[in-house]
C-alpha cells in the first residue's frame, strides 16, 4: 500500500477529526469539544497541525450555528477560539511533562489539562462579558468533563483507524507514540 504525502496526510487528519467533533456535538446538541480535540492534537501531532484542527474546528463550529444563534453576543466566536488556543496549550505543557509517562495516563492528564485551560479561558470571557455564569456550575461541568472524555475516546479510535488506513503523521519530538492496547 502506497504511504499518502504528508500533506494529505495532514489534510485527511484535520478533515476529519474537525468532522468528527461537528458531528457529534451536532448529535449531542452540545459545543464543539475543544478540550477532546486539544487533547488529541497535544498527544498526536505537532503544534501547528494542533493549531490548524483548532481553526478548522472553530471555524465550522461558527459555520454550523451562525444561523441558529445570531443573537448571542458577537464576542463569544472570539472567546471560544482564545479558549481553544488556552486548551491545546494546557494539554501540550502536560505531555510534553509526562512524555515519560505511559500513553493513557498521559492522554487523561492531557485530557484534563485541555479541560480546565479551556474553561479557565472561558471563565476569564464569562467575567469580562457578565454573562454566561450558569455554565460554571458542578453539574454543568462535570457533564461536560464526561460528555467531552467520551468524545475523546471517539476521537481516539477514529486516530486508529487513520493510522490503520495509512495515514498516520509525525508526532512530536517530545511526545512519544502511544503503544496500542
Amino acid at each position: 500500500m502506497k504511504t499518502p504525502s504528508t500533506a494529505l496526510a495532514r489534510n485527511v487528519w484535520v478533515g476529519t477529526m474537525a468532522g468528527v467533533s461537528t458531528v457529534a456535538s451536532m448529535i449531542l446538541a452540545c459545543a464543539t469539544p475543544f478540550p477532546s480535540l486539544a487533547a488529541l492534537a497535544a498527544t498526536h501531532v505537532p503544534r501547528r497541525i494542533g493549531l490548524m484542527l483548532m481553526f478548522v474546528a472553530w471555524f465550522a463550529a461558527q459555520a454550523v450555528t451562525y444561523f441558529m444563534h445570531q443573537t448571542g453576543n458577537p464576542a463569544w466566536p472570539l472567546a471560544l477560539g482564545m479558549a481553544a488556543v488556552v486548551s491545546l496549550l494546557s494539554a501540550e505543557a502536560v505531555a510534553r511533562s509526562m512524555r515519560n509517562r505511559p500513553a493513557a495516563v498521559r492522554m487523561s492528564a492531557s485530557y484534563t489539562a485541555a479541560f480546565v485551560g479551556f474553561k479557565l479561558g472561558i471563565l476569564a470571557w464569562v467575567a469580562l462579558l457578565d454573562h454566561g455564569w450558569s455554565a460554571f456550575s458542578g453539574e454543568v461541568l462535570l457533564r461536560q468533563f464526561v460528555r467531552y472524555g467520551a468524545i475523546f475516546a471517539g476521537l481516539l479510535a477514529a486516530q486508529a483507524l487513520l493510522t490503520r488506513a495509512g495515514f498516520s503523521l509525525d508526532v512530536p519530538a517530545n511526545v512519544s507514540r502511544p503503544q496500542a492496547a
